[in-house]
């Protein structure tokens, strides 16, 4: 990873390549997209605007470039990397100018909250535009036998009234993983090991703690849980929390000594125990918004002598 991440900031012909060729193969393993947009937020974080903005556009140019030569669709392809790039750009400024880790990923969530209300207000209804998308998904890809002794119809309804929310949610998730990729390529080139000492100190504002539960009230349990705006925003608050619950997991186990068999347990919880778990460790993550199980952590191994 250093190793990779010192080619990357030799010059803009690397930053240039390796988002492009990055951006290239997402098409065919969606996750490479992450390193992709990781390395535009480093190559902005570390060389400012005008650099980053130089190597967006040069990279704009090649992925248009590729894709006329290899899909015939230059402006397609080139869209795609516009919408992958630009929130990257945005996104490493903000870590650059503030070298905040939290505001980074507290701007994040509220450009997350404005693709919710974009949806809402340039779609007549969002959930109807979600089932029609995913209809056409779905009836592309399996047979008509298939459909008609399934209940796949019964699952798109109850996933289109979420996916305005899940759509930002899933983008937000997406835009920290990148960011800590950056932040974590960075702290190898500069001062290997912050970026772990950062991120389990991770904490976001008051701000945050007071807007969740107004959004879970009148938005949630207010409405009988039927998807709305505020319920949509919801989901964005979900994921910022859950980080934060992540970040508490990782520094309660580096204070206490504890085995990594812990953390690896809770991310296999995330993943085999999904929607439940993520919401566990968000409410945890809220939790230690205003209890600090840090700090308490730490305060309770100094009496002891520890």
């Amino acid at each position: 990873m250093k190793a990779f991440a010192n080619w990357v900031m030799k010059g803009r012909m690397q930053a240039v390549i390796a988002a492009t060729v990055l951006a290239m193969l997402a098409l065919l393993v969606t996750p490479l997209a992450l390193l992709s947009s990781a390395v535009i937020v480093l190559t902005v974080q570390r060389q400012g605007w005008r650099e980053g903005g130089l190597v967006v556009a040069s990279a704009l140019l090649a992925l248009a470039g590729l894709g006329g030569l290899l899909f015939q669709m230059p402006l397609a392809v080139a869209l795609i990397g516009a919408m992958l790039w630009l929130p990257a750009a945005l996104l490493g400024g903000v870590l650059g100018s503030s070298g905040s880790l939290r505001l980074a990923i507290e701007t994040a969530a509220i450009i997350a909250g404005g693709i919710v209300f974009a949806q809402y207000a340039l779609l007549d209804d969002p959930a109807a535009f979600w089932a029609d998308a995913l209809n056409e998904f779905v009836n592309q890809r399996l047979d008509a036998e298939m459909l008609a002794g399934s209940n796949i119809g019964q699952l798109v309804d109850l996933m289109s009234g979420w996916m305005a929310g899940g759509v930002a949610a899933t983008w937000l998730l997406g835009s920290v993983v990148s960011l800590c990729l950056a932040r974590y390529w960075a702290a190898l080139i500069d001062k290997p090991g912050a970026f772990a000492a950062e991120f389990r100190r991770l904490r976001f504002g008051r701000w945050l703690l007071l807007l969740v539960p107004i959004l879970l009230v009148a938005g949630v349990l207010l409405t009988g849980g039927e998807p709305n705006l505020l319920s949509q925003l919801y989901l964005v608050g979900m994921v910022v929390f859950m980080v934060q619950g992540l970040s508490a997991a990782h520094g309660l186990v580096a204070e206490f000594g504890a085995s990594p068999a812990w953390l690896f347990g809770l991310y296999l919880l995330l993943v085999l125990v999904a929607p439940q778990g993520a919401t566990a460790l968000a409410a945890a993550g809220y939790a230690d918004g205003w209890m600090d199980f840090r700090a308490r952590a730490r305060a309770r191994r100094s009496k002891t002598g520890d």
